[in-house]
């Protein structure tokens, strides 16, 4: 047993044991507080890898129902009726159909020669590679799928110490711009379609186009900022363009699209114009449009990949995570949790202008991350009581959805989430790297945020 096990075997007895003698005159009720000491159990088992991640999380479930968390082990599994878990499922068929094909190596390397092939403008590449797949598959898929592919780049550096440092700068900027396109699309993270079924209770209902028009700007200039961050913090070194076209040339992609790699991309395609088409025709679920396009991938004749593949490069770690967190954050929100954190916060009415208010928002969301660095569970817990706070401040409760939903995809300050822990795996980087630039970028999202939303949302109808 590693010592961090260890520790986190005790830490965890110590919170199930002693939250059992929480009072319940701090404001929650005996429910609530199983709830709370579960959520930080699980995160501490998550945290120090006490047990494999899957087992953790499916372990979450039993702890609600011993606790009385839940009344019933069918509303402990709450989560994994979710349609947002589904189209996590469906996204990572995507990203096997993309790497069966030459399509992810075709677009890095057009974008390597529309950059140019300084080694900071390929890191740009990279970035805006990862930014635009994920705009459109999870976040986690996308990162998978780019890993592979900066492995065999870093592959060309014969000074293991030019590698660390490059390699630093790649993984690290890798999944924080897959988190960042993420926001992009309501398609792009699953906590998007969180953000959209919480404004749905709210009679709300924000469309694909709507929702790109204040995810794209904000995307697309912190993508910028995060590359020009990792740039000047890490900086890789360069190369020369010989050794750049000499891994050009390995790839070895044929100058024609193959018949797959077609396919491939006009399913792509037509999924994202579907998606589009969303929203002005409501029947076009993007959970609903996902699956049918995923089934496309299997059609006779046209097969791009087998099940069996599909089910190997399925994150099923990703799966039960995100399962079992909607189903924590169903249970906070209904045994009181969240309202009562956010209570804490904001005990008063604030009379402040609307960017100000905009800020606090974001600045609590990216504070919550690092207690609670699963962004799902974030989201979901935060929802309700957020739409209740935009009812008692008189704004459009579409001012606090989307920035929780844009901030909590973000959950880069530590590599905890299940994003950044791909590429922390391959060891070029330590857990105190990401703060270096991961905090100063939060902080230009909080800006670009205030600033975007009171002209942006007037103008697309709210």
């Amino acid at each position: 047993m590693k010592k961090s096990q260890a520790i986190g075997l005790v830490l965890c007895a110590v919170i199930l044991t002693g939250m059992n003698f929480v009072p319940e005159s701090i404001g929650l009720d005996r429910a609530g507080i199983s709830t709370l000491g579960i959520l930080i159990t699980i995160i501490i088992a998550l945290v120090l890898e006490v047990l494999p991640l899957g087992v953790s999380c499916l372990l979450g479930i039993s702890l609600m129902v011993l606790f009385g968390a839940v009344p019933n082990l069918s509303t402990a599994l709450s989560g994994y009726t979710s349609s947002i878990l589904y189209l996590v499922l469906v996204t990572f068929g995507f990203s096997v159909a993309i790497t069966k094909v030459p399509l992810s190596k075709r677009l890095m390397v057009f974008l390597i020669r529309l950059f140019n092939k300084k080694i900071d403008h390929i890191l740009l590449a990279v970035m805006v590679c990862a930014a635009v797949l994920s705009s459109i598959m999870s976040n986690t898929a996308t990162t998978a799928v780019l890993i592979s592919v900066v492995l065999s780049f870093l592959g060309i550096y014969t000074d293991k110490e030019e590698e660390r440092r490059s390699g630093k700068a790649f993984m690290i900027g890798l999944p924080i711009a897959s988190m960042i396109g993420g926001g992009m699309t309501p398609a792009g993270c699953p906590i998007n379609v969180i953000g959209l079924e919480l404004l749905e209770q709210a009679g709300i209902r924000v469309t694909f186009v709507q929702w790109m028009a204040v995810g794209v700007p904000v995307a697309a200039v912190s993508l910028l900022i995060a590359w020009k961050l990792t740039a000047v913090i890490f900086k890789p070194a360069p190369l020369s363009e010989s050794q750049i076209d000499a891994y050009i040339d390995s790839l070895h992609i044929p100058k024609k699209m193959t018949r797959k790699e077609r396919y491939v991309l006009i399913v792509i395609v037509t999924l994202f114009f579907l998606w589009i088409l969303s929203s002005w025709i409501p029947v076009l679920n993007i959970t609903v449009v996902g699956i049918v396009g995923f089934a496309f991938l299997f059609l006779p004749g046209y097969e791009v990949m087998t099940w069996r593949e599909y089910t190997n490069n399925v994150s099923w770690t990703s799966f039960f995570l995100i399962g079992t967190m909607m189903s924590l954050g169903n249970a906070l929100v209904a045994n009181g949790v969240s309202s009562w954190l956010v209570d804490l916060f904001f005990k008063n009415h604030i009379h402040a202008a609307l960017p100000v208010t905009i800020a606090l928002i974001c600045l609590l969301v990216f504070l919550l991350l690092i207690p609670i660095p699963i962004g799902p569970v974030l989201a979901t817990m935060l929802g309700v009581p957020f739409l209740s706070l935009a009812g008692n401040w008189g704004i459009s409760p579409v001012y606090l959805i989307l920035p929780l939903a844009i901030c909590a995809s973000c959950c880069f300050i530590l590599p905890l989430d299940t994003v950044p822990l791909l590429t922390y795996s391959t060891g070029y980087y330590k857990m105190t790297d990401m703060p270096k630039i991961s905090v100063i970028l939060q902080l230009c999202i909080v800006v670009l945020l205030t600033i975007w939303l009171p002209i942006v949302i007037p103008l697309i109808g709210f």
